[in-house]
């Protein structure tokens, strides 16, 4: 027996309705002699346009049934952000960088005190002069 994917007594039912709306359609339009053999003709016939026509109008519509697929897109490879390091600050006078060491002392030559743009770095070392 030849498996259609649904049970036999579907298609033989949607036979005979189908075979009747022709059978209806027909009836005043051929002669009475032609009726009943022109609708056992056209009645598979009607079946398979209809069928046909859901499978596509199935087809056509169920995009809009499913649900929707997250769209896959390659991400970038990023590094990492280097931090910024912390910039150091020049100064010009007396006053010492903020961000001086409290045990490195800043220690200016003669020539640096006579000049007004003597500037203190942040390595100054701590270590006697003789």
């Amino acid at each position: 027996m030849l498996n259609l994917g649904y049970p036999l007594w579907l298609l033989v039912a949607v036979l005979i309705v189908l075979a009747l709306l022709v059978y209806y359609v027909l009836r005043g339009r051929v002669s009475n002699w032609l009726l009943v053999p022109l609708t056992l003709a056209l009645a598979p016939v009607c079946t398979v346009v209809v069928v046909a026509v859901a499978v596509l109008l199935s087809a056509l519509l169920s995009p809009l049934y499913e649900p929707p697929t997250p769209s896959v897109q390659p991400q970038p490879q990023t590094s990492p952000v280097p931090t910024p390091e912390p910039t150091v600050l020049e100064t010009t006078g007396p006053t010492a960088s903020p961000s001086a060491s409290p045990s490195a002392s800043a220690t200016a030559s003669p020539s640096a005190t006579a000049s007004p743009s003597a500037t203190v770095s942040p390595t100054a070392s701590a270590s006697p002069s003789p």
